[in-house]
């Protein structure tokens, strides 16, 4: 003997997918939880800072390093940001389901999330690199036209 299915279930065509699905979540969204309670989350605030530095000549060739070291570092953040976004929630309850997708939004949710702090630490750094980059070699041009000019003089 087989068990009635129940209205509704199976016994009815696919309607497809919705016409407009919700976007993903973004990381500075507020989370809902499966009990209707709603977290508010907000997004790190992003560093006012000013474009001007000083870097020691003797030891801008160091910290050209130190800051290729800091992308590369970033990189592999990156990279546990992107697994961190996907979490398997491991089991079908939805305790786990919704942790997992608080972990997506928090770590690739678009603004506010890891993903998108960490490309923007990586983008800072590298702007930085070029300008110092672009600062010693304006001043070797310059010293080299300084040089060129006194050993010139009778």
């Amino acid at each position: 003997m087989s068990v009635p299915v129940p209205p509704g279930l199976y016994t009815e065509p696919s309607r497809g997918a919705p016409p407009f699905p919700a976007p993903p979540p973004q990381a500075s969204d507020p989370t809902v939880l499966s009990t209707g309670q709603v977290m508010p989350r907000q997004a790190m605030p992003v560093a006012d800072v000013g474009n001007a530095f000083s870097v020691d000549l003797a030891a801008a060739p160091q910290v050209l390093r130190d800051l290729q070291q800091a992308v590369e570092e970033l990189t592999a953040m990156r990279r546990d940001a992107v697994q961190l976004g996907k979490i398997d929630p491991g089991t079908g309850d939805q305790v786990s389901r919704d942790a997992a997708t608080v972990f997506e939004a928090i770590a690739v949710g678009g603004p506010g999330s890891l993903l998108n702090a960490i490309d923007g630490g990586i983008s800072r750094i590298e702007g930085l690199m070029t300008a110092i980059e672009t600062e010693l070699r304006d001043y070797q041009t310059a010293e080299d036209a300084s040089r060129r000019g006194f050993d010139a003089r009778p």
